[in-house]
């Protein structure tokens, strides 16, 4: 523990940026709520809760791939830093909106898009910068802490959501999140500058697609890699659109309230902080099989949810959902940076994202679709199916592979 705390909590710029995305997650996890329930306020309708969802992940497909060489290329901290100022100024758009009598979902969809964009140069920087910050052991549990400050602010943002958009609205709800990407700016700023690490070569560095092509050989041949990230994308393409599902199973199907949307999201967020923490220290031998116990968690919890009509067995899957995506989730992020070279994560990141964020948008419009017109209990079944379905083609391309390192 001692040693942790050497090459972890006692190293400034790691704890600015753990705190700093911390206050991030939480404005992220009230507008996770607010937003679905400001959607159906104003339309009542499941597939533009899709919709929105799905054009937040969308620009992946047309910025994605080159964010990743163009990151690997820039500062790092000066990318995040113009992300976060970026993002602040347009979630305010949405309460300056509904003051200026402005029609909302308009608003709400150039948002979303624009903020999804920003999103990407973000995360490639942000993913490239935490093995600057702690020893190649310790990846894992870098990871797993930053996971972990993201369900402890989704363990109390969505009760605050649930509370905040019934006493004041969803509309003055959302300008919280766009305060959390300015403080969160803040933090960033008393980060060091540095320039990425040089690519492999100096024809490689004029040619972008030579620089892609590198980042795609070192995802195709490791056979791990792919499988988890193939493994992740089928869930993002099934559960990506968990928290609007549960906000519409809720409201719709079992006739709640915002404050129940809250509690379940809430516990989902408890589920999976124990899932982060769990799943950071297992040994990496044991990574793939703790990822695909995650995904059948996941799976079997949508299937309960078929047949349910109690509000506590709804919150008690709930917390079983957040457990499995946890785990998983925290494999995924660790093979994607402790089995790849330093000097090609944000390729890496990019390609990876592009890949499983990209299901995450179809997802949000299928989704959004069976919500629309087979209602909440059909839609956990064919989830469920569907859940099996990402298991079964990631153990395809699994083979067995000699151990590269211990990332705990």
């Amino acid at each position: 523990m001692s040693q942790l705390k050497r090459s972890v909590f006692s190293n400034t710029r790691f704890l600015a940026l753990l705190s700093g995305q911390g206050v991030s997650y939480l404005g992220d996890s009230i507008a996770s709520v607010a937003l679905p329930i400001l959607i159906l306020t104003l339309t009542k309708s499941g597939f533009l809760m899709g919709l929105v969802g799905a054009l937040e992940v969308a620009p992946l497909f047309i910025v994605g791939l080159p964010a990743g060489v163009w990151v690997d290329r820039w500062s790092r901290t000066r990318v995040m830093l113009t992300a976060d100022f970026g993002r602040a100024v347009l979630v305010a758009l949405i309460p300056f909106a509904f003051l200026a009598h402005i029609a909302v979902m308009p608003v709400v969809f150039i948002v979303a898009a624009a903020s999804g964009t920003l999103a990407v140069f973000f995360g490639a920087g942000y993913t490239g910068m935490i093995p600057h910050m702690v020893p190649a052991e310790k990846l894992g549990r870098a990871n797993g802490y930053f996971e972990a400050i993201e369900s402890l602010a989704y363990a109390v943002g969505p009760s605050i959501a649930g509370l905040l958009t019934t006493s004041i609205g969803p509309f003055y709800t959302m300008g919280l999140d766009g305060l959390s990407f300015f403080v969160s700016a803040l933090s960033i700023m008393t980060l060091r500058r540095e320039r990425a690490t040089p690519v492999d070569s100096s024809s490689e560095k004029k040619n972008f697609y030579a620089d892609m092509k590198v980042g795609f050989r070192t995802v195709l041949k490791d056979s791990v890699l792919k499988s988890v990230t193939l493994l992740w994308g089928s869930n993002r393409f099934v559960f990506a659109a968990l928290i609007p599902t549960l906000t519409f199973f809720v409201l719709k199907t079992l006739h709640g309230t915002a404050q129940q949307v809250g509690v379940a999201v809430s516990v989902y967020a408890v589920g999976s902080l124990a899932g982060t923490l769990f799943a950071s220290k297992i040994p990496v031998r044991f990574g793939m099989v703790t990822a695909f116990i995650g995904q059948g968690l996941m799976l079997v919890s949508a299937l309960t949810l078929t047949a349910i009509n109690s509000v506590s067995v709804l919150f008690a899957c709930s917390a079983i959902l957040g457990l499995g995506e946890g785990v998983l989730l925290v494999i995924y992020l660790t093979y994607r940076v402790s089995r790849v070279p330093d000097n090609v994560v944000g390729r890496v990141y990019s390609i990876t994202s592009t890949a499983t964020q990209g299901m995450g948008a179809i997802g949000y419009l299928v989704v959004g679709g069976l919500l629309s017109f087979w209602g909440g209990r059909i839609t956990w079944f064919v989830l469920s199916v569907l859940s099996l379905a990402g298991i079964a083609s990631s153990l395809v391309f699994l083979k067995k592979k000699p151990v590269v390192q211990d990332v705990t």
